[in-house]
């Protein structure tokens, strides 16, 4: 395989780069095909709502803002670069509010812009900001490819990115006992979007951790000082039946109240689960004795038969 030098310029600061230069060709003509999808990642930005403009300027790391596109001066599209880290603290709420002090509300667009994967960017869009995610970009950069840009930056770039999503989706087409971390992050993704539900992220644990997935929270209050919340969570391979209390000396009583109520369900419904975990604030009161994840003959995930089978179980505790 030929070498791609974004495999070792891996780093925010080099996608930051390659950002601004494909934005930057939209002030220059050289190669029409660059400043064509310069533009259209212009209007993918923006949701069309920039199309025509007369000079673009871009800045990098102006008062912590990654990238800084300002359009005809008055307009701007603020930019927060992330490939595997996350937002913290206050940092978009900042930049935006520096922002207005310059530009009306109408003439900035926040953009979220990420390479990587992350569970849900719901407090992203809700302090404004616009998620632009891996397939988006990699739909500007396959304008590019179909435009025929032979720029070897570009190239490299886009087959970098197109990796990563490969990777990522993996899951639908390697055996299952073969699955990496990126293949459980897209079962996950997947999954999300198959019940409507959960959120996934790393658990660490002294063996290294694992990818978790977990939803499905209810509230059980067993008397007026007592209560707990159970949930279910997938570790890999392994399907659990989880709680935690509100108070955490009342662990050892709930998890005795929840197991007699999960373990006659399950009985019920045919479901094989057994005795699992130790005490703490998040819990472990039971796992499914059989595998969740149905595969083919080939050793190939059958998703359509997992998510039917997640949802029995579901069900099962949701009469609980």
């Amino acid at each position: 395989m030929k070498p791609n030098i974004f495999r070792w310029a891996s780093s925010e600061l080099s996608q930051d780069a390659f950002i601004c230069w494909l934005l930057s060709w939209a002030n220059h003509h050289e190669s029409k095909a660059l400043h064509e999808t310069s533009k259209f990642f212009i209007q993918r930005l923006t949701d069309g709502k920039i199309n025509d403009f007369n000079k673009i300027e871009v800045r990098k790391q102006i008062d912590n803002i990654d990238i800084l596109c300002i359009i005809d001066d008055n307009k701007v599209i603020l930019i927060e670069d992330k490939v595997n880290t996350k937002n913290h603290g206050n940092q978009l709420e900042r930049y935006l509010e520096n922002q207005l002090k310059n530009y009306s509300r109408e003439n900035i667009f926040p953009i979220y812009f990420k390479t990587g994967d992350q569970s849900n960017y719901k407090s992203i869009e809700k302090i404004g900001y616009k998620p632009f995610l891996r397939n988006d970009f990699l739909e500007v950069l396959k304008f590019g490819i179909n435009r025929n840009i032979q720029n070897e930056i570009f190239i490299d770039f886009y087959h970098h990115l197109q990796g990563i999503e490969s990777s990522v989706q993996s899951f639908l087409n390697l055996p299952v006992k073969e699955w990496h971390w990126d293949s459980w992050k897209g079962f996950y993704t997947r999954l999300q979007r198959e019940i409507g539900d959960g959120d996934w992220d790393y658990v660490p644990q002294m063996n290294g951790g694992f990818l978790g997935f977990w939803w499905n929270f209810c509230w059980k209050q067993v008397s007026d000082e007592i209560g707990y919340d159970y949930y279910l969570q997938l570790e890999h391979n392994k399907f659990c039946f989880k709680l935690s209390p509100e108070k955490r000396e009342h662990a050892e009583i709930t998890r005795s109240h929840y197991r007699n109520l999960l373990y006659p369900k399950a009985k019920e419904h045919g479901i094989e689960i057994y005795q699992n975990g130790r005490i703490g604030q998040w819990m472990t009161a039971a796992a499914l004795s059989t595998a969740y994840l149905i595969e083919n003959e080939n050793g190939f995930l059958d998703i359509d038969a997992t998510v039917k089978n997640i949802r029995k179980i579901q069900k099962m505790v949701d009469e609980i």
